[in-house]
């Protein structure tokens, strides 16, 4: 998620004694360099982001305990943004004028606050990716482009063939009637999918405490249209409320697609296996057998004992963006400058995290939405989670 070129810090031609001396960039001493985390820590959405943080210490913590990155130790503070855009802009320039941090995390859907002053100067920052500023400024790397943050209106195959390989045949997308921005773009994304492949396409809505009202009118539509397809992007506390009334209901769609985070393990004690099947595509489930999900549960126990539910996918977006960190110090080299951060990170290809997301190439994949995804379900029996396919792949279509 980012990238730009300045004159490099002048450092003496003995890498050990440059790493000691001859590194001056802000953030950057002998033992240490400091990075900002902004997040919204109050507000609307602060219970949903907060695992952030617990995902943040675990890779941090792991790197710093095995010695850190060129002998130097990553240690972070945060900013609350409150989810709003003026509020991200001010804790932007405080990470920067104040904190004097090297980098900036942006874990929270209003990065774009700051995004035109952090590129301005030169700071690099790694987030989550839901604004157009992420296709814009070549400073701010992501592992993942959503629809709304491109700038184009270019869609992915991806969803369709999915719903497509597991039998279904028509779709309804439950979107939100408040319009959110963030919704709408991944509700159009879900619809334009399903549509490239032929798949006819119904839309509905229903609040994010959806009325009883709201929800006989999805099982009417499913019912009445042979729908068997149920897709949303609506919070995943309202979607497995919407599928379980509907299953409960006597109606079993063949594929249940959301857009949010995976259920944590509340949502399964209280609707178990009614939950049975519901996909979801943001990260690969910690549980896995795949590469990296050992090292992240190892992490995440001795670093962050004090999240639970360990399963979260904001805490392992968390974990990803402090493995980006230190992807991008690895490639900074031994005398780390915001400018070779940036240009050696955006140069990195085939960036898995290693192995929780698919392959990323910074450079290549800069401003296009995500072509592969990482799906997964809950199991039969309601009480967890299993990898469909970890790196499930369409084709580019125009919107």
């Amino acid at each position: 998620m980012l990238l730009c070129l300045a004159s490099l810090a002048a450092c003496s031609s003995s890498p050990a004694t440059s790493a000691a001396t001859g590194c001056n960039d802000p953030g950057v001493s002998k033992n240490e360099v400091r990075v900002g985390l902004i997040y919204p820590d109050t507000g609307a959405l602060a219970t949903t982001f907060l695992p952030v943080r617990s995902g943040l210490n675990a890779r941090l913590g792991a790197i710093n305990e095995s010695g850190g990155v060129n002998g130097r130790q990553i240690h972070y503070s945060w900013s609350d943004d409150r989810g709003r855009v003026d509020t991200n802009a001010v804790a932007s320039r405080d990470r920067v004028e104040n904190e004097k941090d090297f980098a900036v995390i942006e874990a929270t859907p209003v990065s774009s606050g700051g995004a035109d002053y952090l590129a301005t100067n030169n700071v690099p920052v790694v987030g989550i990716a839901v604004e157009p500023a992420w296709s814009k400024y070549r400073n701010m790397f992501t592992y993942s482009l959503s629809r709304n943050a491109s700038t184009s209106s270019e869609a992915v195959t991806t969803f369709g063939r999915y719903a497509q390989e597991k039998g279904g045949t028509r779709a309804l997308v439950v979107g939100d009637p408040a319009g959110l921005s963030i919704s709408d773009g991944i509700a159009q994304q879900m619809r334009s999918s399903l549509q490239s492949v032929g798949i006819p396409t119904l839309s509905t809505s229903a609040d994010e405490s959806p009325t009883d009202a709201q929800i006989r009118e999805i099982i009417r539509l499913i019912s009445t249209n042979n729908v068997d397809i149920l897709a949303s992007p609506l919070t995943i506390e309202t979607f497995s409320r919407i599928v379980a009334t509907v299953r409960q209901a006597g109606v079993q769609p063949k594929v249940v697609l959301s857009g949010g985070q995976p259920p944590g393990a509340d949502l399964l004690a209280t609707y178990g296996p009614l939950l049975a099947g519901l996909t979801t595509y943001a990260v690969q489930p910690p549980d896995s057998s795949a590469p990296g999900a050992a090292a992240y549960r190892a992490a995440m126990i001795r670093f962050a004992p004090e999240l639970q539910d360990r399963g979260q996918s904001v805490a392992v977006i968390g974990y990803i963006l402090g493995d980006m960190i230190i992807e991008g110090l690895k490639a900074a080299g031994p005398c780390p400058t915001r400018a070779r951060f940036i240009s050696g990170l955006r140069a990195v290809k085939n960036y898995t995290a290693g192995g929780l997301i698919p392959s990323v190439d910074f450079e290549h994949d800069f401003g296009k939405v995500s072509l592969c995804y990482p799906f997964s379900a809950v199991n039969a029996t309601g009480t967890g989670e299993t990898t469909i396919d970890p790196n499930f792949c369409g084709e580019r279509i125009a919107g």
